[in-house]
């Protein structure tokens, strides 16, 4: 089956009582290496500095190696939830909405999914011709629904 979607941004912002170095790796352990991690600098609500870090894949390997490595990551119970709430997720724009527990990430190395808190964000560009939100939940659905994996059936 086709990978239903054509690109991928990933962002987070580290506090100033992160560290930048170990937010950068549990960002960097889902994306392919050639994708690279940019970082500009925010004023918080309290005059506090901040670090918005982002990436963006859109290259269709990097595309698959990232689901790759997100279901390689997915901690148990999690893939249930990505199959039965993740559509549910869908904006108007074509775009999947997810959250990563980033800290889950830095602790665990394993993706968990979280409605709050400290996330990554993860916003997935279904291609839906034409630009139907009804058309992407169903062109993500089926692809779920086929198993979670693109590798046996590209």
């Amino acid at each position: 089956m086709k990978l239903p979607f054509k690109s991928v941004s990933i962002s987070t912002i580290v506090h100033a009582t992160e560290s930048e170095e170990k937010v950068k790796q549990a960002m960097g352990s889902i994306l392919p290496e050639e994708v690279g991690i940019e970082a500009s600098e925010a004023e918080g609500h309290y005059g506090d500095t901040k670090i918005i870090l982002s990436a963006d894949i859109e290259r269709r390997p990097h595309l698959r190696e990232f689901w790759d490595t997100l279901l390689k990551k997915l901690e148990e119970g999690e893939r249930e939830w990505l199959s039965r709430e993740a559509i549910g997720r869908m904006g108007d724009d074509c775009r999947l909405y997810l959250r990563f527990d980033k800290q889950h990430i830095i602790k665990n190395d394993q993706i968990k999914f979280t409605d709050e808190g400290d996330v990554l964000h993860v916003r997935i560009n279904i291609s839906a011709y034409p630009a139907k939100k009804k058309i992407a939940v169903e062109k993500m659905k089926d692809f779920i629904e086929a198993g979670l994996d693109f590798k046996s059936r590209n």
